[in-house]
C-alpha cells in the first residue's frame, strides 16, 4: 500500500468534513458518472462494502452507513491521480483563465 492513498483518504475526510466550501466549487467543474469499477475503493485498503465483483455494497445510500468522502469522490483532480484509473467515468472541466481586456485596444 502506498503512503498517498492513506494521506488521500485523511485528505478526502477533511475536505468533505471541515471545507464544503471548496468540495462544492470542484463538484461544480466535476463531470461524468460513476462506472462503478470499484477502483477508488481499493485505494490503501479494501473497503468492506466492495463485492468480489468490485461493486459497492452501498452506492446507492446517502444516509449514515456511507460515508461522506466516499458520496463526494473525487473530490478534485488530485483524487484522480491519486486512483490512477483511466476507467473512472468522472472528469473535471478545465479552469478557464478570466477574460482579459487588452489594453492596447482602449
Amino acid at each position: 500500500m502506498e503512503l498517498k492513498h492513506y494521506r488521500g483518504k485523511v485528505r478526502r475526510f477533511y475536505l468533505s468534513h471541515f471545507k464544503q466550501a471548496y468540495v462544492q466549487k470542484q463538484l461544480e467543474r466535476r463531470e461524468g458518472s460513476c462506472k462503478m469499477c470499484g477502483a477508488c475503493c481499493q485505494l490503501g485498503y479494501r473497503c468492506i462494502y466492495l463485492t468480489d465483483l468490485n461493486t459497492c455494497k452501498i452506492h446507492d445510500r446517502n444516509d449514515w452507513i456511507r460515508p461522506k468522502q466516499c458520496m463526494l469522490f473525487p473530490i478534485d483532480e488530485q483524487d484522480l491521480l491519486e486512483m490512477n484509473n483511466p476507467k473512472c467515468g468522472y472528469f473535471f472541466k478545465i479552469k478557464k483563465p478570466p477574460l482579459s481586456v487588452d489594453k492596447g485596444s482602449l
